[in-house]
């Protein structure tokens, strides 16, 4: 087992997706992850003043916006940080534009499942220090 902890900044509106979240990644036996949970892009960029973290998994769903324009904003407030977006809607058309954007990886809520979310986390980490 891998004692190294990775620090994740988890933006979702959702309580019972951020539970879900949570819940699949403490299932995964070979790392230990550390979730932060804000609720918005403001709340987010609030909390991430005090805290160090390793990536940011980010719902393109929130109240203040939606799609491409919140992973630009978040892009704005997080440039040194890798950004695994998260999405409910399956349109391939927004999460294309958004890796052309400089996302560096991406899930659909339908298929989360806890080693595939530590694979994203994990790589977009790899591959955002290359």
């Amino acid at each position: 087992m891998n004692n190294r902890t990775i620090s994740i900044l988890l933006i979702e509106d959702s309580p019972t997706d951020a539970l879900l979240m949570r819940h699949h990644l403490q299932g995964v036996q070979e790392y230990n992850f550390a979730i932060e949970e804000a609720a918005s892009l403001t709340m987010a960029t609030s909390k991430a003043e005090s805290l160090s973290f390793d990536a940011v998994v980010l719902d393109l769903g929130l109240p203040e916006s939606t799609g491409l324009s919140t992973f630009k904003k978040a892009k704005k407030s997080f440039p040194d940080k890798p950004i695994v977006v998260v999405t409910g809607d399956n349109d391939r058309t927004t999460l294309a534009a958004t890796m052309e954007a400089g996302a560096d990886n991406y899930l659909i809520k339908d298929a989360l499942e806890g080693n595939r979310i530590a694979i994203a986390i994990l790589s977009a980490i790899r591959n955002h220090q290359s």
